[in-house]
């Protein structure tokens, strides 16, 4: 053995009793004479008092370890000489035993030695001779050993009074500094091969099995004597060995105990590329069966424990090493929830923490590993794992709203929302916890809660971006848990901190869950005392106050009014915030200024329900010196935010019967205060880039010249006249000017590039935009206020006069055309139409300005109405309600002129269907959203100030939807869908006794406007604001499928009946002119220097025409079935009844609509007589390609053979049997088999078909690349494919009926 071989055990020996009388117990060495026992006292532990003890009895350990040296028998002689020591009694045992053996064999005849050799191999099988040849050679080592002994080399012998047994020690191995920790037992090469210890008598172990004479003692090492050796455990359970440091010489006194091999044990984790190549001895190979497997494998294992247990049985899989190569790759990720490449998780190190679960071989955790262990019992495994949720919820969030996120979890692609369900469930599972697991369990919740969507931050409009993790989140539970944590204030200040950031995104979410968060007990008050009402002056201990608290109660309290109302008693504690100017604040100025903002926010919102006004007469003083101080500040924010709340009281002053509670302000205090000469004193020091505050002033002061209209002197001309002296000059070469043209040009340059701007951009640019509209909102209201002509009324006619100040008339109204025919109205999101509000609002005032601009008619007027009616969104119906009233008044008989029929004003005019138009606009009256521009009638009514989702919209049905904003095209046709549903239209519910009119009159009166709207808009290049073909066509529809049995003026001609509404001529007229603008020979006539008109422009089908009114529960084919099935029952062959039978027969829709009519209803064919021109179609190419084949080929051939088809429907027959017929009219090769099929079906049409039928077959052509050729010019042209077709005759038909058909081609 080496003598550089490490030690692996320590000094364990056993002493022999001692022969000398034996000492009386320490544990009464001091016992009194008394006979008792000394007391006890038990202010020391046992351990401590026996310590103490043992000193007294001077019993010392040993600080150094004894070198353990081979014992003799205590019976053997002193005087035996040491080579006779070398041979023990069981070599002369052996020695015996074997003489005697070579006796008795060497008396055996040769069958003898036979029997006795199968007997051997019988009971040791056949490797018994490789078997006595490994104990021969064992036999033969231990004599050399012994050999080695007797020349001295571990001779050292001490007297010591008790003999103690060597234990050997693990010496190091060749190269172990390449692999540490990789030394074995050596003895273990011999387990199995001689009698176990315990069948051996021990020469040292004493006769007497008496225990009172052993004693196991160690020696008392101190820390330099023992030396850690570095170690990668792979499992948590393995501990790195504490043993004595190696000699810096070496010592022959040492032997090994073992040398390690690689392949005798399976290894959890691969081994370093740098192996170790110098083994002690080579590896034998086994060759057979029977041979002897290698120590530690485990073949070995199991024929040394489990003899009896097959190689096979499952039982025993677990020693087998796993294979790696089969399983499967998962995705793995560290501690920091970032993902570990599958290469690299088999060669990192197991000390990095990363192995510890259930698969060893590899490093980093599954996600199912970490979803198990966030649930541990134990606290740290728990927070480790939450904490890997956080990185992996982090970098979901990123990708999810990013698509060009550069570290990318592809793995996880399209899997981030259900991803986002578990880690939410698994934080929320640990919130309660205490500790590490616990704000860690928060900081899961916000990852995957706010940051998940930190790109979205708007208080305008319910967000409504995860209600599926709103299901998984519990609000109401998650709410109760979030009160007793901010009640309990045992969390550190970041995870208060972003827990209320959770709940102020769940307010944020929707309107429902802002109210939860108002009922929730104890959460309010709770939130305010531990974030706002903390401690003053702050002890540096205690957090200080977060405006994110502010924020929270300000979308709270703009969620609804109930929401308002609650926070009104609160908002009292945040004068403090007032009172303590920021100069002056015990807190930082920067977030005293922070505090101060958002107290003013939270205000200006109250005041928009007109709730808590008084406060601006409680504080008066407060907000004066307020007022002083902002005018000096430099902060833009601060400035805005004071005249946001300043026109909020001034509305509310205007007229004090709409605050809650009534005269909460009045107008006698707004001016006492001077507020409308302040708000003038904030231009001071402002520059052309401070343009939200401009905005914020011109909207106060428009707001102090409205309120001055209604209750100052004269009108307020004086106030106008003061406002006019200041601002005239601004307008004219100053700041003013500058700010009005650079936010025109800004919103142009905006506009220009938003559709090519990615999502994660795009609303930051949306809000940019919103900021520059509100600027020119606020200068053109500013306008119109400084007119002497009442704002409001927008249907005056009065000369203006000169303009109060001058504006960029010329490039506004270029402007207004631009933006209300962008692409930007397409965007249907709260959040999105939230920031772009005030582009809509900047049009409505417009086109109040627009009315005083010389050159503006009457009829571009009522064209600039209609598009942006359309434009306006939620929030902003009384404006659309004062456009429509507008365009009302100006449509008038004499301004209609032929148009305009008696019979219709006779019956009230517009009136019949004002209370249907108004339905549309505004279909709840339950729900009033806040205007763009606080209103008296708003601060009344309104009952949020928030825009609903888009998905709150699409999910309630029309009764119950908050707004009907957007318009529809259709919108003016809606009339006849109440009349469709009468027996559960809310209108007809709710229409006032004075109201009399039939259906005829509302479809009249509906029709008529539509009539006069569309050609007013398509006149001046406002198309894409005018019905489209397919909604026409289904608004048409409409109106047939109304009920009969209607008292009429005319009696059907067919019945003598109450006719139907249809037959009605003024319907009829006015249905005729409707569609004529899209019927074939109206697109064919139009001139293409003149405006596109509907007909041309792009047009959906009437399957998504016709989803709003049937839902996506009734298929447009159903409803187009029953249209049919009408038709043929009561229509007597009416021409438009007709001609709206045919757009579904375009090839772009599904084959039921063609074999509907052309097989089920076919002999309704006959009375469908449209001629082509009158087609409603945009082009003819749709009915004639691509061409049909298949069983429609015999559906046309039995009307067309028939004589039964005649117009528009026989050009389509002849078509599609001509081009299955004739090979110069297919557009590609066919086989033999649709050969077959031309040449039957030739012969079809030759000898059953009528002369009529055979010319227009034959000579039918067209060229599928150019213009459609109608009849009968489709019939006479000629050319060499005459020749071609007459050939193809005679080939398919023979000589004698292609000689009757020369007629035909050639005459």
């Amino acid at each position: 053995m080496s003598s550089t071989e490490r030690s692996l055990i320590g000094s364990v020996f056993e002493r022999k009793t001692s022969t000398a009388q034996s000492l009386p117990s320490p544990k009464f060495a001091k016992t009194p004479g008394s006979g008792f026992p000394a007391v006890q006292h038990r202010s020391k532990s046992a351990f401590a008092r026996a310590k103490e003890e043992e000193k007294n009895s001077r019993n010392e350990r040993p600080t150094v370890v004894p070198l353990v040296m081979p014992a003799r028998p205590v019976d053997q002689p002193q005087s035996r000489d040491p080579e006779v020591d070398s041979h023990t009694a069981d070599d002369a045992i052996r020695q015996q035993i074997s003489e005697e053996n070579e006796r008795r064999v060497a008396n055996m005849t040769e069958e003898e030695r036979e029997t006795e050799r199968r007997e051997i191999l019988e009971q040791l099988g056949s490797g018994a001779g490789i078997l006595l040849e490994r104990v021969r050679a064992a036999r033969s080592r231990k004599t050399t050993k012994a050999s080695a002994i007797a020349d001295g080399m571990l001779v050292q012998n001490e007297q010591a009074p008790e003999v103690s047994r060597e234990i050997p020690i693990v010496s190091p191995l060749p190269g172990l500094a390449i692999r540490r920790n990789l030394s074995r037992v050596k003895s273990l090469e011999d387990f199995g091969k001689r009698a176990p210890p315990i069948l051996v008598k021990s020469s040292t172990r004493p006769s007497s099995p008496s225990k009172a004479g052993r004693q196991l003692r160690f020696a008392a090492l101190t820390p330099a004597d023992v030396y850690v050796y570095e170690s990668a455990p792979v499992s948590p359970k393995r501990k790195a060995l504490a043993l004595p440091p190696p000699p810096d010489a070496p010592d022959s006194s040492i032997f090994s105990l073992g040398t390690f091999k690689e392949n005798g044990l399976p290894r959890k984790r691969p081994l370093s590329p740098a192996t170790h190549k110098g083994n002690d001895r080579p590896v034998q190979k086994i060759t057979n069966d029977r041979s002897e497997p290698e120590e530690g494998t485990p073949e070995y294992i199991r024929r040394r424990y489990f003899p009896n247990v097959p190689a096979d049985n499952p039982s025993v899989s677990w020693m087998k090493p796993s294979s790696s190569n089969s399983e499967p790759v998962l995705l793995r990720f560290d501690l920091t929830g970032a993902p570990i490449p599958a290469e690299i998780s088999a060669t990192l190190p197991s000390h990095l923490g990363l192995h510890h679960h259930a698969d060893g071989d590899y490093a980093g955790y599954t996600l199912d590993d970490i979803f198990f262990l966030s649930r541990s019992t134990v606290p740290a495994q728990r927070t480790t794992m939450l904490n890997i949720l956080i990185g992996i919820a982090r970098r979901l969030g990123m990708q999810a709203r990013d698509p060009h996120y550069a570290d990318r979890i592809s793995e996880l692609q399209g899997k981030e929302e259900e991803l986002r369900k578990r880690i939410l469930a698994a934080g929320l599972s640990a919130m309660n916890e205490k500790g590490g697991v616990g704000v860690r369990a928060i900081e899961v919740v916000w990852e995957c809660i706010v940051d998940w969507n930190a790109l979205f931050d708007a208080e305008g409009a319910e967000l409504d971006l995860a209600p599926a993790i709103m299901s998984v989140l519990q609000v109401p539970d998650f709410l109760t848990q979030a009160t007793g944590l901010f009640a309990q204030a045992s969390l550190p200040p970041e995870s208060l901190a972003q827990l209320l950031s959770i709940v102020y995104r769940l307010s944020q979410e929707s309107n429902t869950i802002a109210e939860s968060i108002v009922k929730t007990p104890q959460l309010l008050s709770a939130l305010i005392q531990t974030f706002l009402l903390t401690p003053i002056p702050p002890p540096s201990d205690t957090p200080l106050p977060n405006p994110v608290a502010l924020r929270c109660l300000t979308v709270l309290a703009s969620s609804s009014r109930t929401n308002a109302m609650a926070l009104c008693e609160p908002a009292d504690a945040l004068l403090r915030f007032i009172t303590m100017l920021p100069p002056t604040s015990l807190f930082p100025e920067s977030l005293a200024t922070n505090l101060l903002i958002e107290t003013l926010r939270l205000y200006s919102t109250l005041a928009s329900y007109g709730l808590y006004s008084h406060i601006a007469t409680s504080a008066a003083s407060y907000f004066a010196s307020l007022f002083t101080y902002i005018v000096s500040s430099n902060s833009r924010p601060l400035k805005v935010a004071w005249g946001g709340l300043v026109e909020a009281w001034i509305v509310c002053a205007t007229d004090p019967h709409h605050t809650t509670p009534p005269h909460d302000i009045l107008w006698s205090q707004v001016t006492s205060w001077g507020w409308g000469a302040e708000v003038l004193q904030l231009r001071q020091g402002i520059t052309e880039g401070d343009a939200e505050v401009w905005a914020a002033i011109w909207n106060a002061s428009s707001a102090w010249l409205e309120g001055a209209r209604v209750n100052g002197i004269r009108g307020g001309e004086r106030e106008r006249a003061e406002t006019l002296n200041t601002i005239q000059d601004g307008f004219i070469k100053g700041v003013e000017h500058n700010v009005v043209t650079a936010s025109l040009e800004a919103l142009r340059a905006e506009l220009a590039q938003i559709s090519d701007t990615p999502l994660p951009e795009r609303c930051q640019r949306l809000q940019r935009i919103g900021m520059h509209a509100r600027v020119l909102s606020s200068v053109v209201r500013l306008w119109l206020a400084c007119t002497s002509i009442a704002n409001t009324d927008a249907n005056t006619t009065a000369p203006l006069g000169t303009p109060p100040f001058n504006l960029p008339f010329t490039e506004l109204s270029s402007f207004c055309a631009f933006v209300v025919s962008h692409s930007l109205w397409s965007l249907v999101t709260g959040v999105e139409q939230a920031a772009y509000k005030h582009l809509a609002t900047f049009l409505v005032y417009f086109h109040r300005l627009s009315r005083h601009i010389p050159g503006t008619s009457p009829e571009l007027w009522v064209a600039q109405g209609v598009a942006i009616l359309e434009r306006q969104l939620p929030g902003e119906e009384e404006h659309a309600f004062q456009i429509l009233e507008a365009i009302l008044t100006i449509l008038t008989p004499q301004f209609l002129g032929a148009m305009a029929l008696p019979s219709i004003w006779e019956k009230g005019g517009w009136g019949v269907i004002k209370p249907f138009l108004d339905y549309a606009i505004r279909p709840n009256r339950e729900v009033y959203i806040a205007p763009s521009d606080v209103t008296p009638e708003s601060i009344m009514r309104c009952t949020t100030l928030r825009l609903p989702s888009s998905s709150s919209l699409s999910s309630v049905p029309d009764e119950h939807r908050p707004t009907g904003l957007p318009l529809p095209r259709v919108w003016f046709t809606s009339p006849i869908d109440h009349l469709l549903r009468s027996g559960s239209s809310p209108v007809f519910k709710a229409l006032p006794s004075s109201w009399d009119a039939s259906e005829v009159d509302v479809v009249r009166t509906s029709l008529l406007l539509s009539k006069a709207t569309q050609e007013i808009v398509v006149r001046y290049n406002l198309s894409q604001f005018a019905l489209k073909r397919s909604e026409m066509v289904f608004a048409c529809m409409k109106v047939f499928m109304l009920e009969h049995g209607q008292r009429q003026e005319y009696l059907s001609p067919a019945t003598g009946d109450e006719e139907e509404v249809f037959r009605d001529l003024i319907v009829s007229k006015l249905m005729s002119d409707l569609l004529a603008t899209f019927t074939l020979g109206a697109t064919s006539t139009s001139s293409p220097s003149t405006s596109s008109p509907p007909s041309k422009l792009p047009d959906t089908d009437l399957e998504q025409a016709s989803l709003p009114f049937l839902g996506s529960g009734t298929p447009f084919y159903q409803f187009y079935t029953d249209f049919l099935a009408l038709y043929d029952a009561i229509s007597f062959s009416h021409p438009i009844f007709a001609s709206l039978l045919l757009p579904p027969l375009a090839l772009t829709y599904p084959i039921d609509y063609r074999r509907i009519l052309w097989a089920d209803f076919a002999h309704v064919l006959r009375t469908v007589r449209t001629p082509v021109d009158q087609v409603i179609a945009g082009d003819l190419r749709v009915f004639l390609y691509p061409v049909e084949k298949g069983e429609m080929i015999g559906k046309y051939v039995g009307p067309l053979l028939q004589g039964s088809v005649d117009g528009f429907l026989r050009l389509v027959a002849v078509h599609h049997v001509a081009c299955n017929i004739w090979p110069d009219l297919r557009s590609e090769e066919v086989g033999a088999e649709q050969e077959d099929v031309a040449n039957k079906l030739l012969k079809l049409v030759v000898e059953k078909g009528d002369g009529h039928v055979v010319r227009e077959v034959l000579r039918y052509r067209q060229v599928r690349e150019e213009t459609v050729i109608c009849s009968p010019a489709c019939f006479e042209t000629s050319g060499e494919w005459i020749a071609d077709r007459a050939e193809f005759a005679q080939q398919a038909l023979g000589s004698e009926l292609h000689e009757r058909l020369q007629g035909v081609f050639y005459g």
